[in-house]
């Protein structure tokens, strides 16, 4: 059969579970699926101009830092400026929104930051430290966010439903100015709690907002990452990790890292008209990671949880502004490594072991959005060390 069907995501897919949909692995065989059609035309010797760009980013850094030490009480720590010039370079093509003409861009940007560090640390008693820690850091955006290319869906039954992705060249770096102040207790070389408070004020946070735009005489509901307003970040992190070496024989490489994460994100959004948390930060989040190292063996199982998050805004025909959720979800990866000798070490690898269905929702949870699933991926690596 040219074009086999199987149940859209496995059934798992619980808002969709009823679509039939063509299976994807034919299309792995580019050839033997446009034979499968009796395709004979060409395939275009080149890409439609708004899917090939290139991007460059050179980075020039100095560093300055001193460490110190009191000498009538137990506190020491560094204080740094990093001063950091960074050019980046965008090239390709892109289309104006309001008409969809294609045009060429060149955009070059240059910025300098000084970013100032201050790091205290404590010592109330044997084991136990408070640490203070002040400073500026700035982080770049990824460089698929900083894409001019543009893809558009056309749905010629519905064309109020046409929609569209897009980056955004233009998109500034995060500035953000940090606190964080900790407490760490250290029970022996193998065992520690810890629990961390941090207050951050970022600016130039990126969410996706989606907007009309005019492509080829038609309307599309075309998503691009755009700087937001300044936002602050406040909230606590606790964690836990042991190695329980008093267990007998080989049980006593067993180990465990545990760790809880609060974050209260707050930020304006004009297109909403109030106040929204920052895309893609979840409030509530765990890790759960089972460690062994017991001589040439070296194995982790790491357990991830994420709470609902805003994931994007889009503008819906007819009704407005919706805010778009991710709903919770857990993902769950391991490997083991086997050292053969001094220069040999192999390695096996599983991501995405519980086959995580992720999904989305229009501003209640009785309007979904998406959905989508990740590959159970396996590899095994050899590493050599001469």
């Amino acid at each position: 059969m040219a074009n086999p069907t199987d149940n859209f995501l496995g059934g798992t897919g619980s808002s969709i579970g009823n679509y039939v949909v063509g299976n994807l692995d034919s299309a792995r065989d580019a050839i033997a699926l446009r034979n499968a059609f009796d395709i004979t035309a060409p395939i275009p010797a080149a890409g439609n101009p708004l899917s090939v760009w290139s991007i460059s980013e050179e980075t020039q850094a100095g560093y300055l830092m001193s460490q110190f030490e009191a000498t009538r009480f137990p506190l020491d720590g560094n204080i740094g400026l990093r001063a950091v010039q960074t050019l980046e370079s965008v090239t390709g093509s892109q289309s104006a929104p309001s008409t969809g003409t294609i045009f060429p861009i060149n955009i070059t940007n240059t910025d300098i930051d000084y970013l100032p560090s201050l790091n205290l640390r404590y010592q109330l008693v044997k084991g136990l430290y408070l640490r203070a820690g002040v400073s500026k850091t700035i982080t770049r955006q990824n460089f698929d966010q900083l894409s001019p290319s543009l893809t558009l869906i056309r749905n010629t039954i519905t064309p109020s439903l046409n929609q569209g992705s897009a980056g955004n060249p233009a998109l500034k770096p995060i500035r953000s100015g940090n606190l964080d102040l900790a407490v760490e207790k250290y029970f022996n070389p193998t065992t520690s709690v810890y629990i961390t408070g941090f207050l951050k004020q970022v600016d130039g946070f990126a969410s996706t907002v989606s907007n009309p735009e005019i492509h080829d005489g038609f309307t599309y509901q075309v998503s691009r990452p755009q700087n937001r307003a300044a936002a602050s970040i406040n909230g606590f992190e606790a964690g836990y990790q042991q190695f329980y070496d008093f267990l007998p024989s080989w049980l006593n490489g067993l180990g465990m890292q545990a760790n809880y994460t609060f974050i209260d994100s707050e930020t304006p959004n004009s297109i909403l008209g109030r106040n929204v948390p920052l895309q893609n930060l979840s409030k509530h989040s765990y890790n759960l990671i089972g460690m062994y190292e017991k001589g040439p063996i070296s194995a982790r199982v790491a357990y991830n949880w994420r709470d609902t998050f805003l994931s994007g805004i889009t503008n819906v025909v007819g009704i407005g502004a919706l805010p778009i959720y991710t709903r919770d979800y857990g993902w769950l990866d391991a490997s083991v490594g086997y050292r053969i000798n001094d220069h040999f070490t192999f390695t096996v690898e599983g991501m995405n072991l519980l086959n995580t269905l992720r999904s989305s929702y229009y501003s209640v949870e009785t309007k979904p959005q998406s959905a989508w699933l990740n590959d159970l991926q396996v590899g095994a690596t050899m590493a050599v060390r001469f």
